[in-house]
């Protein structure tokens, strides 16, 4: 039986919906330390499907696009003892893939990406927030847990903002109604 629950960061980005499309809603709280303790939960209740929707920034797409993550990747920086984005001691670690079909990437920060604090961040850090399509600050740490515990796992977003917070609210409003349809 499939038994399939949603995972989302904050209650305003689903209007407060404690179930969607029939399914229960997980909310997390925002960033990667939630997450994991929310995903970590989903497995520990049962569910075998977990799907995450969300808001995100993105520098390349078009506030109010939704898209499907394809692969995701972390902001961890462990260097010099391996790669920025691996974590220490883990092989292959840089990144989750997803869905092989979407060629979609989310860098998973645990900053709120504010392009007029541009200063603030590593080179690191900012190469990773161009090269990938979105960034967020809870996919990482769920598709990790979900492929550890074998839970199938999807990721639909929609962009919010490009590094500015602005609309926010009304274009989460927008996103999770266009989501609905998408994943009806």
């Amino acid at each position: 039986m499939n038994k399939r629950v949603f995972i989302v960061a904050i209650p305003d980005e689903v209007e407060m919906q404690r179930e969607i499309l029939g399914s229960s809603v997980i909310f997390s709280g925002v960033g990667k330390i939630n997450a994991t303790m929310a995903a970590y939960r989903a497995f520990s209740e049962g569910y075998n499907e977990v799907i995450n929707i969300g808001s995100c920034g993105s520098l390349s797409l078009p506030v109010g696009e939704i898209v499907k993550i394809g692969q995701v990747f972390q902001d961890i920086d462990a260097t010099p003892i391996c790669d920025y984005g691996d974590t220490p001691f883990e092989a292959a670690s840089k990144q989750v893939v997803i869905d092989t079909l979407s060629p979609i990437s989310c860098f998973t920060t645990d900053y709120f990406y504010d392009h007029s604090q541009i200063d603030k961040y590593s080179k690191k850090y900012l190469e990773m927030i161009n090269k990938c399509s979105i960034f967020d600050m809870e996919c990482f740490a769920i598709a990790k847990i979900c492929k550890r515990f074998n839970i199938k796992f999807t990721s639909y977003k929609w962009i919010s903002d490009s590094g500015d917070g602005g609309n926010w609210k009304e274009n989460c409003k927008i996103g999770f109604e266009k989501i609905k349809q998408i994943i009806s």
